[in-house]
């Protein structure tokens, strides 16, 4: 009897053993299964932004062509407009009173803002899902960052510029200059009211500074045009870089 007990008690140890060598085998397994499955869905999820920012990378890409397209147009634009603004400070300056009839045709460039800021939405958005740092290339990602701080002061620019045009420029020209004597390229104004006397534009201090800042900044803007589209080529060439690794 004392045997028996022996031995059932040794193959209840035996069992209990065992059953513990199971149930440790079979959490290892429970876990792994989980850590696998969590390995897996965050590769898929990887996957799936990776690919979402390759998407974004392609749409920018087009979206800077499309803008080095616009620049050409621009830069012409600019120099058009610094050498209209040049017209106006050269008949200034010589007291040209004779050139009062192109003048009226050159005073329509100081009466507008203009923007150095590219139309760049899709990469504003890119920007907004915070998508800059799964960029793999470096130098790519550090170019895009550093376009993101130049979006921004161009804005400040821009602001700026619309701010100067709406309290300083406006309200000098809505003051001494009859809108309907001059060229105005967007809008067509009726003849008529007090005539103005263009000549005392030549000895207003207010109005040489006011064309001649007009200048300054069309130039400033001109400057950073090509800025950009240097900075865009080459962001072009770095981003078809980065989509054929894929």
């Amino acid at each position: 009897m004392a045997i028996s007990n022996k031995i059932n008690q040794s193959f209840d140890e035996k069992k209990s053993r065992t059953s513990i060598k199971y149930i440790l085998a079979e959490i290892f397994l429970i876990t792994a299964g989980i850590l696998i499955a969590l390995g897996i869905d965050n590769w898929n999820n990887n996957r799936i932004e990776q690919n979402e920012v390759d998407k974004y990378l392609i749409e920018i890409k087009k979206e800077l062509e499309n803008n080095i397209k616009w620049s050409i147009k621009g830069k012409k634009f600019f120099e058009q407009k610094i050498n209209e603004n040049k017209r106006v400070l050269n008949i200034l300056n010589e007291n040209n009173k004779d050139s009062i009839v192109i003048l009226k045709k050159l005073l329509d460039h100081i009466n507008r803002a203009s923007s150095q800021k590219p139309n760049v939405p899709i990469f504003e958005e890119f920007l907004n899902q915070d998508f800059l740092p799964k960029i793999n290339d470096d130098q790519l990602r550090q170019n895009l960052k550093a376009y993101k701080l130049g979006l921004e002061l161009a804005e400040i620019y821009d602001e700026f510029d619309r701010e100067e045009v709406r309290d300083v420029v406006k309200p000098f020209m809505l003051e001494n200059i009859n809108y309907g004597q001059i060229y105005y390229s967007t809008l067509k104004f009726e003849e008529g009211g007090p005539v103005t006397d263009f000549s005392h534009l030549f000895d207003n201090l207010k109005f040489y500074n006011i064309v001649n800042f007009r200048g300054a900044r069309l130039k400033s803007q001109l400057q950073a045009l090509n800025f950009q589209s240097i900075w865009m080529k080459k962001t072009i060439s770095l981003l078809d870089k980065e989509l054929k690794n894929k």
